[in-house]
């Protein structure tokens, strides 16, 4: 049986790794207008990964065409996302251009009974490798962070741009200006209706940037009614900033309820110190099942004799089926 013209586009692929760089270049780019996605996907890709200085400009070139055309030569946005998503590898400054309209573009197509814009994901990808690329992309991130009309109709509007709202507040704390510590703490402290997701998003974003008024943006969700971003809250907080977070969780463990508890005990391990090492195997007896299954996980980062003996000890005798499971390592 012959090969099918994607299976010959892999092949010209695979082999331009053994071509000189001029070579695999135009051939790479050649391979990705063949018209099959995957190919072009899989061609952009290798593309990134052979590191040649010519890679950059031939990548703007490609992004160029694919977008003076899009609807016959990139339907589903998946190549320009493949671009995107290389810049954010490699970024560039010669992507300023194409990544500053990608942010922008609306694509819509019929899917199914109904339109859909398929440009969101380009969008999201986008976002982060503007970050990369142009340090004067502030403005462009804040619209994208409060942008939540959608441009089409759809029956949940609160989640239509929800990834390209998360993937700005992520870009925030990659650009490291500080000027984007006042768009996420509005955002945190005036959510609006603004899903978990997102708001997860800026927390990790907000947290990791570290600004002087911290807590007095984020203890209402590591208190709040929210077991999700309160698990989000607490576990950032003990990454970024290790044991000296370990007073503030621990007397935080005593107002939560329910799953948050869980969370918080497990957010602890995260603080990497002997005292919650201690704090941990001391809530291993507590009557509270989320408190055990919470220092049942925690532990299970630490693994050192004593902690395997006592794990092997829940496994027998946790009255809780569920944290007899967990402890098994």
């Amino acid at each position: 049986m012959k090969p099918s013209g994607h299976e010959k586009v892999l092949e010209i692929i695979k082999s331009t790794r053994d071509m000189p760089e001029a070579e695999a270049v135009l051939a790479l780019v050649d391979c990705a207008k063949k018209g099959f996605p995957l190919a072009a996907e899989k061609a952009v890709k290798t593309m990134a990964g052979l590191g040649y200085n010519s890679t950059t400009p031939a990548l703007v070139g490609l992004y160029e065409w694919l977008d003076a055309d899009p609807r016959k030569r990139d339907n589903g946005c998946d190549v320009r996302i493949s671009i995107a998503e290389a810049f954010v590898e490699n970024p560039s400054p010669l992507a300023v251009g194409i990544m500053r309209k990608a942010v922008c573009t609306v694509h819509v197509v019929r899917v199914g009974l109904g339109p859909e814009d398929v440009a969101i994901p380009l969008r999201a990808a986008a976002v982060l490798a503007l970050a990369a690329v142009d340090p004067d992309c502030l403005y462009q991130l804040a619209m994208l962070l409060f942008d939540k009309a959608p441009d089409v109709p759809t029956s949940d509007p609160a989640y239509a741009k929800a990834a390209v709202r998360k993937a700005a507040a992520k870009a925030l704390s990659v650009l490291g200006d500080p000027g984007g510590l006042p768009l996420l703490a509005v955002k945190l402290n005036f959510p609006a209706g603004e899903v978990p997701d997102v708001l997860a998003e800026c927390l990790e974003a907000f947290i990791f940037m570290r600004p002087a008024y911290l807590m007095e943006v984020v203890q209402p969700y590591l208190e709040g009614d929210d077991d999700f971003l309160c698990a989000i809250t607490a576990l950032s907080l003990a990454e970024t900033f290790g044991p000296k977070m370990l007073p503030l969780l621990q007397s935080t463990l005593d107002r939560v309820q329910s799953e948050a508890k869980e969370a918080i005990t497990v957010a602890i391990s995260a603080t990497r110190c002997d005292a919650a090492r201690q704090l941990l195997l001391e809530l291993l007896e507590s009557n509270n099942p989320f408190l055990r299954r919470g220092a049942v996980k925690g532990l299970k980062t630490y693994l050192d004799d004593e902690i395997m003996a006592r794990l092997d000890k829940i496994q027998a005798t946790d009255p809780d089926k569920y944290i007899r499971l967990e402890a098994e390592y």
